[in-house]
């Protein structure tokens, strides 16, 4: 655009001649009048020119935020998952990684009631059999139709060498003897009456894998999920991120946005803080003292849930004097759990006695006080012959579970118990627990997928399972043979007995010491809608949606 130079009557020579003057006017208002025109079409291609910027910019800068919420949700997990193998690993870090890609043939809706998913209808046929009927139009990300093969495949393979991660839950299913009526009818069968067999089906070792895709490169697939899910995975950068697209093929409700990225940020701070900066859209495991500054911000809100979960203090029973019941009596009666979790979750837990918590069926309410005794602590001890007793108390990096330790170690240290805090990064941490190296440690177990109290139960303290999920290394027959029955007992008084009892034996022999029944919570963005989080923490993601993003 050219400058047009304006001009004042008192600078005209002759400074009289008003029809001089008349002229030039109307000549200055002819060519006002096409510049105008000229900086009005000017005006309207840098518009243009300044929209397409904006757009360019909007599919992958940072200048057009809003258009990035609208098409990429990120979210941050606590721990980066060891695996992708759905058979390989039940930790939340690779639930939450799996879930956008893998499905069962049922899921818990958000009201905890069993729902059809990739089956449409089941009913049992005798003791030991179930028929399910599958869905016909659904294809696996590699273009495959899922087929009842797919799911015989499978539950072989869960219930395998390659699902030693996934045994304890998917061992009640009998798959040599399943059988495939048709591409969309499957048999399962049971090697015992197990009647809450279907509530077991939601957890994350029954999905169903293309058996294509890990009979052709087993390998690859168990790094590089293909699964029948909303979403698609693309890539895995370890330690950092898993990101997925959108899968337009899917047979249900496509998900609102066209991108998922789910990243690993193990320090809960830098969590809090990339998801008050708007660089993340929810954040798992938000530390108590950051809830309220959380929930006062316009930009961000707080979601909670009760949860299956279990805080408790793990007591590796083959090191001395830790075999000693009465040295585990001790430790549990010197510890104020009501303290801890007022210091440590401030309103977002209660306290459990038992494994089984408070919200889960079968929950023993018989005796649920908070033992806190510090001179029967002492009496304990000095009964068991014990004195100046050192352990090493270890946890995974998480910023509850360190202020715990903190507690603990200082409510040990009144009853002549010093302890040493040791915390690792979590791979390390789990490495140490497996290979038996733990003396005391922290860890937090739950129904990761579903809300069945045998999960918590019976992973933990069945023999069968050390060091995989019995990470104290407990062996005890009786406790081994109430576990079986309350299995093979349907679901009903009697088998609500038997697991209350089991509680009530826990409580007395003590591998574990119970803290807290932990809430679910999130951080979450305030245009962040449609997000529901579960009680066993493994989420989901495909009905969130953002509202009221600028254009």
């Amino acid at each position: 655009l050219h400058s047009f130079p304006t001009r004042r009557s008192s600078d005209l020579s002759g400074g009289g001649n008003v029809m001089a003057i008349a002229e030039l006017s109307a000549c200055m208002k002819e060519k006002e009048k096409k510049i105008m025109r000229k900086v009005k079409k000017a005006a309207g291609i840098l518009l243009a020119l300044t929209l397409a910027a904006s757009l360019v910019t909007g599919c992958g800068g940072s200048s057009s935020k809003a258009q990035e919420e609208k098409d990429t949700l990120t979210v941050a997990i606590t721990g980066d998952p060891p695996t992708l193998d759905p058979h390989a690993s039940s930790t939340s870090s690779s639930v939450n990684n799996l879930n956008p890609v893998y499905e069962t043939l049922v899921r818990y809706d958000d009201d905890g009631e069993i729902k059809p998913l990739l089956a449409t209808e089941w009913k049992r046929l005798d003791d030991l059999n179930w028929e399910f009927k599958l869905r016909d139009d659904v294809y696996f990300h590699n273009g495959e139709k899922m087929t009842a093969n797919d799911v015989l495949y499978s539950f072989k393979r869960a219930t395998g060498p390659d699902g030693a991660k996934v045994s304890y839950i998917m061992s009640a299913i009998d798959a040599d003897n399943c059988k495939v009526v048709d591409d969309n009818t499957i048999i399962i069968a049971t090697h015992e009456p197990f009647s809450p067999l279907v509530g077991y089906l939601p957890y994350i070792g029954a999905v169903v894998v293309s058996e294509k895709e890990f009979t052709e490169d087993p390998e690859k697939a168990a790094q590089n999920p293909v699964g029948t899910g909303p979403f698609k995975f693309v890539s895995w950068a370890k330690n950092d991120r898993c990101v997925y697209e959108r899968n337009d093929e899917y047979w249900g409700d496509k998900p609102a946005y066209k991108n998922l990225v789910i990243r690993t940020i193990v320090e809960a701070n830098s969590r809090v803080i990339e998801l008050e900066s708007g660089n993340i859209d929810i954040a798992f495991d938000i530390p108590a003292n950051d809830v309220e500054r959380l929930e006062n911000n316009k930009d961000t809100a707080i979601v909670k849930r009760a949860s299956t979960i279990v805080e408790y203090m793990v007591m590796n029973v083959t090191k001395k004097p830790l075999d000693d019941v009465r040295v585990r009596q001790a430790i549990d009666w010197a510890l104020d759990e009501n303290a801890i979790l007022t210091a440590v979750w401030r309103g977002s837990a209660q306290y459990s006695p038992t494994t089984v918590a408070p919200s889960m069926k079968y929950f023993d309410d018989s005796d649920t006080d908070c033992r806190y005794d510090v001179e029967k602590a002492k009496a304990l001890l000095a009964e068991a012959g014990v004195s100046d007793l050192h352990l090493k108390l270890t946890c995974a990096e998480n910023t509850n579970r360190l202020n715990e330790a903190t507690i603990i170690q200082d409510m040990l240290a009144q009853v002549g118990i010093t302890v040493e805090i040791q915390s690792y990064e979590a791979g390390t941490f789990y490495d140490m627990v497996d290979a038996g190296e733990t003396e005391i440690f922290l860890i937090g177990f739950g129904a990761v997928g579903f809300p069945e109290p045998d999960n918590n139960i019976y992973g933990p303290f069945n023999s069968k399972q050390i060091p995989t999920n019995n990470m104290g290394f407990y062996s005890d027959p009786e406790m081994d043979k109430m576990l079986e029955a309350q299995r093979n007992t349907s679901d009903g008084p009697e088998r609500e007995q038997i697991i209350k009892d089991i509680q009530k034996y826990l409580r007395v022999n003590l591998p574990v010491i119970p803290v807290a029944n932990t809430e679910q919570v999130l951080g979450i963005r305030s245009n962040v809608k449609g997000f529901v989080p579960t009680p066993a923490g493994s989420h989901f993601f495909q009905n969130v949606h953002f509202e009221n993003a600028e254009q």
